[in-house]
């Protein structure tokens, strides 16, 4: 891995940041530019074939989704294009259909919105948007393509959509999940024929067993875990935040609650998997935990931002006889307002000519022209199942 590299964050202002993080000898975590897309940028997803590309939300009651590029030599980040999502509040962004579109759930109204992408990855095609209007008070939360299907969590409805292209390049709703009356289910993950969802209201990490197709049935119930840290005062009202899953060393789930009364901040859980088990409760110091992500190589560390206080805080993962968690930098409360989601830049080397993992340079124009093509980061499948931030 570099020593360093670039961080960017989104935020409910309308200001996209770039951070350096550098990790030796003495990791620090800096301020290096920042530059407006929209309104509320709140959720940003890399393009895991070529790193100096990314999607951002504008999450307004007309919301609207924002190609940009960043400059992996200065940080300097630039819009290219923009399109509606056909609905209000957008608040996830993931890749859909074999890495061929994008997916945006709309959390105003209830809706998933889709959009092909232009081959240099910038430019957008034909939207198509999906209503679950089958049920009152829906709120889309988040779009996971887990190869087979499409699924979203709907906090208003206590439901995960399954949306499928049977047949055909549109769209549709093949069915959907349960889940307790109530719960709020947030976000998920899919991994080893399990789904993993975290509920913003019931503060639970549910596991289900994963219907691999549409006829499969409905998933069983395997674990109903609370996330609520153990020394939280009985009757406290929190709100679930972010559940993000590693697969190495060893598969780790963790998941993050938002207002704890505590005065040490809220915590971030970590469960280990099979059968789900909690085996640590970290303490952050940051207040309204809502976004949390890896960055670098092999998810070597975890970053995580306090919307109402706290700043912004790096972490290694560690060992468990360490803690799971060492904080190594932060930056603080203030200097970035409002941060709820990030998403990390290589800062490997252009691609010569002639290397096999050669991407296509974005034709940006003479503005942005020199901004070189980077090493794919994660394959398309993982970035689609593995990076996901909260709302």
């Amino acid at each position: 891995m570099s020593s360093s590299f670039f961080i960017l964050v989104g935020s409910f202002t309308p200001f996209i940041s770039t951070l350096s993080f550098t990790t030796f000898p003495t990791p620090s975590l800096s301020l290096v530019s920042q530059a407006t897309s929209g309104t509320s940028p709140s959720w940003l997803l890399s393009n895991p074939q070529n790193s100096s590309i990314f999607y951002a939300t504008d999450e307004t009651e007309d919301g609207s989704l924002h190609s940009l590029v960043v400059d992996p030599v200065t940080g300097k980040v630039t819009p290219v294009a923009s399109i509606s999502t056909q609905g209000g509040s957008p608040t996830h962004i993931n890749f859909v259909g074999n890495g061929t579109g994008l997916g945006v759930a709309n959390y105003g109204g209830g809706s998933a919105f889709f959009t092909t992408l232009q081959e240099d990855g910038l430019q957008f095609g034909e939207g198509q948007l999906v209503k679950f209007d089958q049920v009152q008070s829906s709120n889309a939360h988040q779009i996971v393509d887990d190869g087979t299907q499409v699924l979203v969590p709907d906090l208003g409805a206590d439901r995960v959509w399954r949306l499928g292209q049977l047949g055909s390049d549109q769209w549709s709703i093949q069915g959907s999940i349960p889940q307790q009356s109530g719960s709020g289910p947030r976000h998920l993950v899919v991994d080893d024929g399990s789904i993993y969802t975290l509920h913003e209201h019931a503060n639970t990490l549910t596991q289900q067993t994963a219907a691999s197709s549409f006829a499969d049935g409905q998933p069983a119930e395997v674990a109903n875990i609370s996330i609520i840290p153990s020394d939280t005062p009985s009757g406290s009202t929190l709100f679930a935040g972010e559940v993000l899953m590693a697969s190495t060393p060893t598969p780790l789930i963790y998941a993050s609650n938002r207002d704890d009364p505590s005065t040490a901040g809220d915590a971030i859980a970590i469960f280990e998997t099979n059968p789900l088990t909690k085996v640590a409760e970290v303490r952050t110091g940051l207040n309204h935990l809502r976004g949390v992500a890896f960055v670098g190589d092999d998810n070597a560390y975890l970053i995580a931002g306090g919307m109402k206080g706290g700043g912004i805080k790096v972490y290694e993962r560690v060992s468990a006889e360490l803690g799971y968690l060492k904080e190594v930098a932060s930056l603080p409360a203030g200097v970035i307002e409002q941060p709820s989601s990030f998403i990390w830049v290589s800062s490997q080397s252009p691609v010569t000519e002639g290397d096999s993992t050669t991407t296509t340079q974005p034709q940006l124009g003479t503005a942005t022209s020199t901004i070189p093509v980077i090493v794919p980061t994660i394959s398309r499948s993982a970035g689609c199942r593995r990076f996901k931030i909260g709302r």
